[in-house]
């Protein structure tokens, strides 16, 4: 079972950004290809040992650095997390080759895909703050400025079709 932390998070991620309602096609999956959710709290199968998943405070979300509208969403979320370190209290985020701690120091994060997390952002909490409350506003507010479409208040990531009579 996840800790508070991680549960809050990812109710207040959900309800506020469309694509991580969405569900993903994952053709890997133990068992055979399946559509599988992007929030992921739960350890995998190939997890052990103390995982912070295990321990439930980890959450997982799926955001391929590859397609353009995960990335940007992705992005964004990193950046609201970096701005809410100290009222989150995480002590880690790794996503596309990066890792933060939770001091917010930036690291370059090597070896596998998956070790690099370019599937997707992981976040995570110490044990002392698997029930941490009292950043949900915030997080609320600023998932809420989230935009598929670029940061809010540009254009930045729109793109336009052009005229065939151009």
């Amino acid at each position: 079972m996840a800790g508070l932390v991680v549960e809050n998070t990812k109710k207040i991620l959900y309800e506020n950004i469309s694509l991580l309602q969405e569900k993903y096609y994952e053709k890997s999956a133990p068992g055979g290809a399946k559509w599988l959710e992007r929030l992921q709290a739960a350890a995998g199968p190939h997890k052990s040992g103390n995982d912070p998943h295990i321990a439930g405070r980890a959450l997982d979300i799926i955001l391929f650095a590859n397609i353009p509208r995960d990335l940007n969403i992705a992005d964004q979320l990193v950046e609201v997390f970096l701005n809410l370190r100290e009222s989150m209290q995480w002590i880690a985020v790794i996503y596309n080759n990066w890792e933060w701690n939770g001091a917010g120091k930036k690291f370059p994060r090597t070896g596998s895909a998956s070790n690099r997390h370019v599937t997707h952002i992981h976040i995570e909490w110490g044990m002392a703050n698997l029930n941490h409350t009292g950043f949900e506003a915030q997080l609320s507010e600023a998932a809420f400025s989230v935009s598929d479409w670029g940061k809010p208040g540009s254009i930045e990531g729109l793109q336009f079709a052009q005229s065939a009579t151009n």
